[in-house]
């Protein structure tokens, strides 16, 4: 089965992101998609893995946080849940995860599974915590594609 590849304007439209965002990504190295730089121009396309990465930073940043610290959780994501980026991932292999701060600028996230427990303790220590339920992004980035596709 040959995989789907998208354009940065479809990319941007399917995943909420501009296209300048892409771009900067891009240039960070947050995102490193495919690119053809055969015929006229150069061509960018983005795979369902690179639609995952981009839904996760879109939802990092509209949660508040800054670019460095998403760049940072996104990361973190990598090392930890590589598999959260694959295109099919069995439901069960889901988890709710949580970011918590740090005072590290290394690592100024850590990366944990979700304990309702040690999130309320941290809350009420008044730190912050970061959701992350892993089935939500893929389900964000199925609905996108679904409306994408219509």
């Amino acid at each position: 089965m040959d995989e789907k590849f998208y354009t940065s304007t479809e990319a941007a439209e399917i995943t909420n992101c501009t296209r300048r965002q892409l771009q900067y990504w891009r240039e960070k190295g947050v995102v490193v998609p495919t690119v053809n730089i055969t015929g006229k121009g150069r061509n960018v396309y983005y795979s369902k893995s690179d639609l995952l990465v981009l839904t996760v930073m879109e939802y990092l940043l509209s949660i508040g946080l800054n670019f460095e610290v998403c760049h940072a959780a996104l990361e973190a994501l990598r090392e930890r849940e590589a598999w959260l980026f694959d295109e099919f991932v069995p439901q069960e292999k889901m988890k709710q995860l949580m970011f918590l701060p740090t005072r590290s600028q290394e690592q100024p996230l850590k990366l944990a599974e979700f304990d309702k427990q040690v999130a309320v303790d941290a809350l009420c220590q008044g730190q912050t915590v970061i959701p992350f339920w892993s089935d939500r992004i893929h389900e964000v980035l199925q609905q996108n594609l679904k409306r994408f596709s219509e």
